[in-house]
C-alpha cells in the first residue's frame, strides 16, 4: 500500500516534482469515485461484454489502454 504523506509536510511537493501530465491525470482518475465505479463496472463485466465496456470507459474518460504483452 502507498505510504500516506501529510500534505503539510515539506516533502509533499517533492513527490510531484517529476510528474508529467499523464502522471497527474492518473492521480486524478485514481482518486475519482466516479471513475473508480465506472472502471469496476467495466472490469467486472462478463467476458463477452468487457471489451466493449472498457472501450466505452476509454472514450468517456479520454484514455488509451496499452495492450498487454
Amino acid at each position: 500500500m502507498d505510504q500516506v504523506v501529510d500534505w503539510q509536510s515539506p516533502y509533499f511537493p517533492r513527490i510531484f516534482e517529476t510528474y508529467d501530465r499523464a502522471d497527474f491525470a492518473q492521480e486524478f482518475l485514481r482518486r475519482s469515485p466516479a471513475y473508480r465505479r465506472a472502471y469496476r463496472s467495466a472490469a467486472l463485466a462478463p467476458t463477452r461484454r468487457r471489451t466493449a465496456r472498457l472501450a466505452g470507459l476509454a472514450r468517456r474518460w479520454g484514455l488509451v489502454f496499452r495492450p498487454r504483452p
